[in-house]
């Protein structure tokens, strides 16, 4: 996948219910420079920057956790939003959403 010609809105579009179902919140940066995000949250650009700083150094694409730790990280050309699903759902915090989900 080729992030530089798509906007964050054509990647995830579609999406939505997958995303809201995942708590998943994406953030758009290019060459260090904030420039929006998947939703209303309200982030501290300087504060992610750090996160990311702090990660694999030519990571492109960082999956944060709600518990604020890095999950995973990648390059834009194994990055799928399959991918991202298949790896939340294997957290024991998303395993545990779906069995409430089952039992309702």
């Amino acid at each position: 996948m080729n992030f530089e010609n798509l906007t964050l809105d054509s990647l995830l579009a579609g999406s939505e219910k997958k995303i809201a179902e995942r708590k998943l919140l994406f953030v758009g940066f290019k060459n260090d420079k904030f420039i929006k995000t998947s939703g209303e949250d309200q982030i501290d650009p300087a504060g992610f920057l750090k996160v990311l700083s702090q990660t694999r150094p030519n990571a492109e694409w960082v999956l944060i956790g709600l518990d604020g730790g890095v999950k995973a990280t990648g390059n834009y050309q194994d990055f799928s939003l399959q991918k991202i699903y298949t790896l939340i759902d294997q957290m024991p915090m998303r395993q545990s959403e779906i069995d409430q989900d089952n039992r309702d």
